[in-house]
């Protein structure tokens, strides 16, 4: 499932989100319990969970600031199309991850099965590959006096 909020914002939508996120923050920053938060809406009361409190507290900084919002939800174990989506890869060249062995996968009869666990520690270990190669790059210009 996903939800955008694709629309371009309206100052007014800006300046609540932004009065919100600083009542917010002032919320989560004050309190170091994991006690879900408890709110008053027009004589009624609802507990949300610290965690989704702070996913709001993310989204409504995110449209304070006039940017462009989507929030996904992923099983814990997805098909190759859905990982495929989180990666924003294609789903031949995941297959192509999972046969080689990058990431672990199972079989569920003749399709294959990825933990969205197993895709975040993926992501991971590229973001450090990527930011190791840009720094030695980055080294090599500067030992080379490239101007970076």
């Amino acid at each position: 499932m996903a939800i955008s909020l694709k629309n371009k914002l309206t100052e007014k939508d800006q300046k609540f989100a932004k009065d919100a996120v600083g009542t917010l923050k002032r919320i989560t920053t004050g309190t170091k319990t994991h006690a879900p938060v408890v709110f008053q809406v027009e004589g009624n009361s609802i507990s949300v969970p610290r965690k989704a409190v702070l996913l709001l507290e993310k989204v409504l900084d995110e449209m304070a600031d006039g940017k462009t919002v989507e929030i996904a939800s992923f099983s814990k174990e997805m098909s190759t199309q859905e990982a495929a989506d989180l990666l924003k890869v294609s789903r031949p060249h995941l297959v192509k991850l999972l046969e080689t062995g990058n990431i672990p996968y199972k079989k569920v009869g003749t399709h294959r099965r990825v933990l969205l666990e197993d895709i975040r520690k993926y992501e991971i270990t590229l973001r450090k590959i990527r930011k190791k190669t840009l720094d030695k790059l980055a080294r090599e210009a500067q030992e080379m006096g490239l101007g970076y």
